[in-house]
């Protein structure tokens, strides 16, 4: 299947940074959001991104020039995937929010287009229940930041064709990324590896056996991990970490993967990490 346009729907942290690797690729390429504030804020931050890329010298402006002129956006889904070959969803993580994109999705797009789902845990088999077209719904899972982390996990369920999965491979690798194939269980395996780590460095936290700093510490050089756990924490969200915990545990049942007393009561006290301003390390880090 040829692919000349793709549509990534939201245009959050996730969505911009899919949007950018897509346009970088050379698709032509569609943003949606419900607001055009949103999408106002999601175009800045990848002129933000592409600008650091120029500073570096890895592009020039000239053609960074050409990748904001390959992205176009809009607030109604079906101008924006209507006419595209394969539509990314990256809306918020959560399956009440999502399926009713997909099944919004489903009506409005080609009879050919592949829906992908941005998802980090929820199963794909769930996701794609919502359509009609099971067999064009496959999970394609970036990492944060997009740009910059190299892997895809291309989620196989029950029902998704060979084709579905061949193009989404192609399509991960067209946009230099590296695609794995996982089968559809929850958490996959990236985050399902990552998730009990990051929570078994919070209860090291909470029991006081050394600080934020010190743990992450650990973290870096005995695995030799770019970033610790905690920071790590801090980088995606606590309020994503703990629900990726309880998606994982409420659909296995393993008492390993409930979150940490310490995570809820941070999620709660509204230190989410980064995008708020204040997290583990604002809390727990060294005091200026």
């Amino acid at each position: 299947m040829e692919i000349k346009k793709v549509c990534v729907i939201g245009a959050g942290t996730m969505g911009n940074g899919i949007t950018q690797v897509v346009a970088q690729a050379g698709y032509d390429t569609a943003m949606v959001d419900i607001k055009q504030e949103f999408l106002d804020r999601g175009m800045n931050a990848i002129k933000g991104s592409l600008a650091r890329v120029v500073k570096k010298g890895t592009i020039t402006q000239a053609d960074a020039d050409k990748v904001v002129a390959r992205i176009k956006t809009y607030t109604d889904m079906k101008a924006g995937a209507g006419d595209a070959d394969y539509v990314i969803e990256a809306v918020f993580e959560k399956a009440e929010v999502k399926q009713p994109v997909l099944k919004q999705l489903d009506e409005v797009c080609l009879e050919r287009t592949i829906i992908a789902s941005n998802t980090s845990s929820i199963p794909i088999s769930l996701l794609s229940s919502a359509t009609k077209r099971p067999q064009k719904v496959v999970g394609l899972h970036f990492f944060n930041p997009v740009p910059v982390m190299k892997l895809i996990e291309v989620v196989k369920s029950l029902t998704v064709s060979e084709e579905t999965i061949a193009t989404s491979v192609a399509l991960g690798k067209s946009l230099g990324k590296e695609p794995v194939v996982v089968k559809d269980s929850p958490g996959f395996i990236a985050n399902r590896i990552a998730n009990l780590a990051a929570n078994e460095a919070l209860k090291v936290l909470e029991e006081g056996l050394a600080s934020a700093e010190d743990i992450d510490k650990v973290c870096r050089l005995a695995f030799n991990w770019p970033m610790g756990l905690l920071q790590m924490t801090d980088l995606v969200g606590a309020d994503v970490v703990m629900d990726l915990g309880e998606s994982i545990y409420k659909e296995t049942g393993w008492e390993r993967y409930k979150p940490a007393p310490l995570l809820k009561r941070m999620v709660e006290s509204g230190y989410l990490g980064n995008k708020a301003g204040k997290g583990i390390y604002t809390m727990f880090g060294p005091k200026q």
